[in-house]
């Protein structure tokens, strides 16, 4: 079996054949050491984003724009497929696993460096995965390595890794946390990592290295010239931070940016009628939610959350703002992922009942303001969400309205996206309109787990002692009929619960001018193939000399820096959705 084969599987296919490739303890061998690259190079991409970036680590970013863009500057040690469910080989050649499937060996490349020029080595990999486990350090899907007892070296290219139980994400969970420079790293205490200069100068092995950063402006990376599978066409690509979507569109519209990641679905038939414009619709697997505080006295009680829920007209939602580009979602898994189950009992919107069970709850208008109210307080609660997103803002002021005709009255809060962000890991918030970009293995321990309260991504603060038993049952088990049966009861448990109202998953929506060739936006990412990209008389449109926020050479190294301070397959803060 080559590992290096790319399956075109549907997604209810997916888990068995990464349990098959996982079982057969076989890795990938390529068909050819260097991806065949177009003799000529050149021009620049301009990338319209919304929000700036937290950090451009792997081990320290949760959001999508640090995602995007830390996913091109560091290689794993294998790449995810488009499938999301088979693997090719990346900075490992080839894996096995062992006979009883507790070790999983990895042959790595012996021609990889690190864009400072230092050589790759196994000694990398068994340097970072520690960093990943580190409580103190927070890496947001830490609990996708909890099964990782050990990572060994047994040579300079060859590493295994040592689990603590057979499962069927053993090799996802050993590809989740792409390998840091141990040369640059090594003396850095842990509680240190978050804030150290490296989030923002960073050394990795991908097909780009960083070029610059300059906050709330851009961020610009470079092609590597040194790149073990070929040097990208493009010669850089700028993610110009633009927080406005009228102007985002302005500018994909006039040809001041090349590419927009995150049209609104408010634009999609405008931008079909711009001649020089490619619009691409992709399945997305990004989700909108209201999250409730389950730890805040308004929120407590289950049936509370229930009738909140009920309140909100989600249809009405999705038929207002998301122009056919969308559906109400009911529950925690999206349909792209095997275990989805279409049949979860939705909580219908239903204004009455949601009074009637408010009122159970003791809340009720006892003072006739209009407003309900409870041994003296008043049902009222901040929402928060982040001000360069119109599509959450919107949402917001829809259900602050179709709440108030309950008697709960909710005030709209935005926020500067990082510091949205930051609070809402902290957990610093009784409301908010947030959303997800799923991960691509079935396991909802991150967010939903009790152990997973202390991290970043319960972020309500979700507890229940049979979803908790569900999940890691779940998540063990290999036979997969059995396995989504286990799932399903757990998607059932936790829509019942309403930590969340689910309100929909929205389609990717992308534009990109014609002049970019050979661009592949796949559900999985759309930086799939970007160093793959050509453009067409590269000279129009390039950036002349130096890219704005871009770093004079020799200037890399993180120790240089003085500057103050997401994942391959988890979740990630979708700030821009």
């Amino acid at each position: 079996m080559k590992g290096g084969v790319r399956l075109h599987a549907r997604p209810e296919t997916a888990l068995l054949l990464a349990i098959l490739l996982a079982l057969a303890g076989c890795g990938g061998e390529e068909s050819a050491e260097k991806k065949d690259r177009r003799s000529t190079h050149g021009g620049s991409l301009v990338i319209g984003v919304d929000n700036d970036a937290d950090a451009l680590s792997p081990l320290t970013s949760t959001t999508t724009t640090g995602s995007d863009i830390h996913g091109l500057l560091f290689a794993a040690l294998a790449r995810t497929n488009p499938d999301m469910a088979s693997y090719s080989p990346w900075l490992a050649r080839s894996w096995e696993f062992s006979p009883d499937h507790r070790s999983l060996t990895f042959h790595l490349r012996d021609d990889a460096y690190w864009h400072d020029g230092v050589k790759f080595s196994a000694e990398d990999v068994v340097f970072s995965i520690p960093l990943y486990k580190n409580e103190k350090i927070g890496y947001g899907s830490i609990r996708w390595l909890d099964h990782i007892s050990d990572v060994v070296a047994l040579d300079s290219f060859t590493v295994r890794f040592d689990f603590d139980a057979v499962y069927p994400y053993q090799l996802t969970d050993a590809n989740v946390g792409r390998p840091l420079p141990k040369h640059l790293l090594e003396s850095v205490p842990p509680e240190e990592m978050r804030n150290h200069p490296f989030n923002r100068r960073p050394i990795g092995t991908g097909p780009f290295r960083f070029g610059g950063w300059r906050t709330q402006q851009s961020i610009t990376i470079l092609a590597n010239e040194d790149y073990f599978l070929g040097r990208p066409h493009l010669d850089r690509v700028v993610f110009k931070i633009v927080p406005d979507e009228t102007s985002l569109l302005t500018q994909i519209k006039t040809g001041t940016i090349d590419f927009y990641p995150k049209v609104p679905p408010s634009a999609y038939e405008e931008l079909l009628a711009v001649d020089r414009l490619e619009v691409i619709r992709v399945p997305s697997r990004v989700y909108y939610y209201l999250g409730w505080q389950n730890e805040h006295a308004l929120f407590r009680d289950r049936n509370v959350r229930r009738a909140l829920t009920m309140a909100i007209d989600r249809e009405k939602i999705v038929s207002a703002l998301l122009h056919g580009c969308g559906r109400v979602l009911h529950g925690p898994i999206l349909p792209f992922l095997w275990a989805y189950d279409p049949d979860v009992p939705a909580i219908p919107f239903d204004p009455a009942e949601a009074k009637r069970l408010l009122a159970e709850a003791g809340w009720e208008d006892h003072d006739g303001d209009g407003w309900l109210d409870k041994d003296g307080r008043t049902f009222d609660c901040t929402m928060k969400t982040n001000e360069n997103n119109d599509l959450r803002k919107d949402i917001v002021v829809i259900v602050q309205e179709m709440l108030a005709n309950i008697g709960v009255r909710v005030r709209p809060q935005t926020l500067e996206f990082t510091v949205f962000i930051e609070q809402t890991n902290r957990k610093d918030f009784e409301a908010d309109c947030h959303g997800w970009r799923q991960g691509v293995k079935v396991d909802l321990t991150s967010i939903w787990h009790s152990r997973s309260i202390a991290d970043k991504y319960n972020q309500v603060s979700y507890s229940n002692p049979e979803v908790d038993r569900l999940i890691d049952e779940a998540s063990l088990e290999l036979d997969r009929e059995r396995a989504k049966g286990l799932w399903s009861q757990v998607q059932r448990l936790i829509a019942a619960d309403a930590p969340y109202t689910f309100l929909f998953n929205i389609d990717d929506l992308y534009a990109i001018d014609r002049r970019f060739k050979n661009v592949r936006l796949e559900t999985y990412s759309w930086t799939y193939n970007l160093d793959e990209w050509w453009v067409e008389n590269p000279e129009k449109g390039a950036l002349p000399g130096r890219a704005e926020g871009e770093e004079p050479p020799g200037g890399g190294t993180p120790e240089a820096s003085g500057e103050e301070r997401a994942p391959d397959a988890g979740h990630a803060s979708e700030g821009d959705g």
